[in-house]
C-alpha cells in the first residue's frame, strides 16, 4: 500500500512554515491560468530557486545564462548596451509571474517520488520536511556558481568586446 498523506498536508510539510504564503498564490495562480506573482523569483531568480531547493532549475537558468555570450560570440551580434542583456531581464520576469507555479510542480513533483519510494506516510512526512522547505547553503553554493561563471565566461566576454570593437585601442 503506498502512502497516504493528503495533498495538502505533504505540501505543507514540504514548504514549511510559508505554506499559508505559497498556498494563497496557488489559489490565485489558478484562477490567473498559472500566474501569480512573487518578487522574490524575479529579483533573486536563481538564488530563490537555490533557497526553495530547485537545484536542477537553477542548473537550466544557469545554462541558459551562459549560452547567452556564447551564442553573442559565435554570431558576432552587437547589441546596445541598454539592451545587453534582454535574456536576463525575460528570465527575471518570467519567474516573477511564474515562480510561484514553478515551486508547486517542483513540489509536487517531489511529493510524487517520494510517495513511490516510501511506503509508510511517517517516513515521507520526514523526507519531505528534510528534501523540501528552505537551504541557506543552496544560497551560498548559488554564490558560487555565480562566481564561477563570471570568471569563467570573463574571457570570451572580451573576444566578444574585441571583436566588435567595443574596446578602445
Amino acid at each position: 500500500m503506498k502512502s497516504s498523506i493528503r495533498d495538502d498536508a505533504a505540501l505543507a510539510a514540504f514548504v514549511g512554515p510559508r505554506y499559508a504564503y505559497y498556498s494563497g498564490r496557488w489559489a490565485l495562480a489558478e484562477a490567473r491560468g498559472g500566474m501569480s506573482w512573487n518578487w522574490a523569483a524575479c529579483l533573486f531568480g536563481p538564488f530563490w530557486m537555490a533557497y526553495r531547493r530547485m537545484y536542477w532549475q537553477v542548473g537550466v537558468y544557469a545554462l541558459i545564462v551562459c549560452m547567452e555570450p556564447v551564442l553573442h560570440a559565435l554570431f558576432r551580434v552587437d547589441m546596445p548596451l541598454a539592451l545587453s542583456r534582454p535574456l536576463l531581464y525575460a528570465l527575471a520576469l518570467l519567474l516573477g509571474m511564474y515562480g510561484n507555479q514553478l515551486y508547486r510542480w517542483h513540489a509536487e513533483a517531489t511529493i510524487r517520488r517520494l510517495r513511490e519510494y516510501h511506503w509508510s506516510p511517517e517516513l515521507v512526512h520526514d523526507s519531505l520536511a528534510r528534501c523540501g522547505r528552505t537551504s541557506w547553503p543552496g544560497v551560498f553554493a548559488m554564490g558560487l556558481l555565480l562566481a564561477v561563471m563570471v570568471v569563467s565566461l570573463r574571457p570570451l566576454a572580451g573576444l566578444v568586446a574585441h571583436s566588435t570593437g567595443l574596446v578602445a585601442g
